[in-house]
């Protein structure tokens, strides 16, 4: 992983060629607010328990409409100044650290996972003493690039596209040099947050280079179809991080499994699943005729399946990469967390699993190797 003069170092060769459809790069937002805007421009604050510096530094303070918002937070925070009429976007992540410098994001309509595309951030913030306590969560973001890469490089496969050069291997070595750099920090907060907040940064620039990245894997899906069952059971929900680790390695395995024989069962039932995602998820009629996703005509799921095949050797062997890596990340995560992971199966209950993957497709629809595992049948038995 990169040290902290390679990170500052890259800082100022990215904000030297900043454009508009690139964020700069900071690790203070006094440092980022002066850039963004002159003093005694207004500032709306969302997400500071203290907004003192902000006065000091000779910036006004407004709840309306302002020059520079500046969010300090997650993804709900995010949204909430994206919502604000302002000039310059700055956003401080606490955790979400690969999201805060893209202008696609997710949110959500009546329960149900969408992508939005917004404004570019002017600038992202990434400093250790803001970072959130949870640290086992921003490992699992930062982790669960892994299968997103993979799933983005599946889906330029189905539509006849490649994935850019470089991007997968990055994200490999950037979870490799981190899952080690974590073990050596065993129990050492503060070197945590040094290793979490560096990785955090490198994984926003990749995203920022790849905006839909984010939001690629099968992994997602699942951990939104799961979101919306405990949102409909009225039970406590996970931090994204943690719930998208958890779905990763459930749904690495059954890509390996489904890989390495016929993927096409049956068609899917879709009035069964439209009535399941009611029933289970708490989802609005409408709004699940709306999402679930069609069914493929069958000239595209053959293109799709004889794609599969023509590269079912090299989808393998990235799975089988990412299995020795989440192999290896899955002990780091677990001792992460102050217990060592003894409390981690509350997250997901194991009934509730198969559920949440079969259903994901029609919750948040992205071109993922689930998906397609949903368009061939694969996954109606998991399905009540």
């Amino acid at each position: 992983m990169s040290n902290d003069w390679d990170i500052l170092r890259q800082d100022r060769e990215d904000n030297c060629a900043h454009t508009a459809d690139k964020t700069l790069f900071f690790s203070d937002p006094i440092d980022a607010l002066e850039a963004a805007a002159p003093q005694g421009s207004s500032v709306n604050a969302i997400g500071f328990d203290d907004t003192d510096f902000i006065l000091r530094a000779g910036y006004r303070l407004t709840d309306d409409e302002c020059d520079v918002c500046m969010a300090r937070g997650g993804a709900d925070e995010f949204a909430a100044a994206r919502n604000i009429i302002h000039k310059k976007l700055i956003l401080i992540p606490i955790h979400s650290f690969p999201s805060a410098a893209s202008a696609v994001y997710r949110t959500e309509v009546r329960s149900f996972a969408v992508l939005r595309t917004g404004e570019t951030p002017y600038a992202a913030v990434f400093d250790e003493k803001y970072a959130c306590n949870e640290h086992a969560a921003l490992y699992g973001e930062i982790v669960s690039l892994d299968l997103a890469a993979f799933d983005a490089y599946f889906a330029a496969i189905m539509d006849g596209r490649r994935l850019k050069n470089g991007v997968t291997e990055s994200i490999a070595a950037l979870i490799t040099d981190l899952t080690a750099r974590l073990k050596l920090a065993d129990k050492d907060y503060d070197e945590q947050a040094r290793a979490l907040v560096g990785a955090g940064r490198q994984a926003a620039r990749t995203v920022m280079e790849n905006p839909y990245l984010l939001h690629a894997s099968g992994a997602a899906q699942a951990a939104e179809a799961h979101r919306m069952l405990c949102k409909h059971e009225n039970t406590e929900i996970a931090m994204r991080g943690e719930t998208e680790m958890l779905f990763g390695a459930y749904v690495t395995d059954l890509y390996i499994k489904s890989l390495t024989r016929n993927t096409f069962d049956f068609p899917p039932d879709n009035g069964k699943r439209m009535d399941s995602v009611c029933e289970y998820l708490g989802a609005d009629v409408r709004m699940a005729c709306l999402s679930v996703s069609p069914i493929y005509s069958p000239q595209k799921l053959r293109l799709c399946e004889y794609r599969i095949n023509e590269f079912r050797k090299e989808l393998l062997t990235k799975l089988y990469d990412i299995a020795k890596r989440r192999a290896a990340a899955w002990q780091v995560f677990k001792r992460l967390y102050p217990d060592d992971g003894y409390n981690l199966k509350n997250i997901v209950d194991k009934t509730d699993a198969p559920l949440c993957v079969a259903l994901a497709p029609d919750v948040f629809k992205t071109n993922s190797l689930l998906s397609y595992l949903k368009q061939a049948g694969a996954l109606e038995k998991y399905v009540v």
